[in-house]
């Protein structure tokens, strides 16, 4: 596999899917969870705010149960919807988030908070969560809650 953040070849880190509200977990002890699920409506107004769109707000848990600090400073989370996985916009503005940021030591947490803007009556909903360039990114699906 090509590291494309490092651009030499790395093996990452395994981990297995996981559903919504669930924790997955990779093979050197770090683990990953959703939860905290919540939903709300656009309310901002003005250039680029898309009023009355639905959204998704939900925490993400990061355990780092491996022996080594765990760099936090490079992650990328993407959710997609629907039979065709069409990707969801992130939301930054009129809801509380925080990436996840920073580096996590050995047996500490870190939590971030995520809003994306996903219909009501999506299905086939997914989060692709990517840490860092040595782990593998972990995959949660399901319907939301």
């Amino acid at each position: 596999m090509v590291d494309r953040r490092g651009g030499g070849k790395q093996k990452r880190i395994a981990v297995s899917a996981a559903r919504f509200n669930d924790a997955a977990k990779y093979d050197d002890g770090v683990t990953v969870s959703t939860g905290g699920f919540s939903e709300g409506v656009v309310t901002e107004e003005g250039t680029g705010a898309m009023t009355g769109a639905t959204y998704v707000l939900f925490t993400v848990k990061v355990r780092n149960g491996s022996e080594h600090t765990l760099d936090l400073s490079a992650v990328v989370p993407t959710m997609v919807y629907g039979p065709d996985q069409v990707p969801a916009a992130p939301l930054y503005t009129g809801v509380q988030v925080a990436d996840l940021v920073g580096k996590v030591a050995a047996g500490a947490s870190a939590e971030g908070t995520y809003a994306f803007m996903v219909p009501e009556d999506a299905t086939k909903t997914a989060l692709y969560l990517d840490l860092n360039g040595t782990h593998a990114p972990v995959t949660f699906t399901g319907d939301l809650p």
